[in-house]
């Protein structure tokens, strides 16, 4: 296949390839200054953050003794469940 062939818009550079698409779409200028640009989000105050943390253990204990449950249910022995515990990373009773 010759260059002359080829699809510019398969080979050519994407910025290329995306700005001809916005101008067809838009029917106007497709370089970036033309775009909205979404606001930064501020940083999490330590109020969040600490919520966030108690969110997250109160989740994970959720999972885990769900997860627990569920071994326990469904272990043949109490060597696999044991196994299963530690491959979890829940403690063994």
């Amino acid at each position: 296949m010759y260059y002359r062939d080829e699809d510019p818009n398969r080979t050519g550079s994407p910025d290329d390839c995306f700005n001809s698409f916005m101008s067809d779409i838009t029917g106007g200028r497709s370089d970036a200054e033309s775009y909205e640009k979404r606001p930064i989000m501020p940083e999490p105050s330590q109020y969040e953050k600490e919520q966030e943390a108690i969110r997250m253990a109160e989740h994970k204990k959720q999972v885990d003794y769900f997860l627990r449950a569920q071994i326990n249910q469904f272990a043949r022995s109490s060597e696999q469940r044991d196994a299963m515990l530690k491959q979890h990373g829940l403690e063994v009773e």
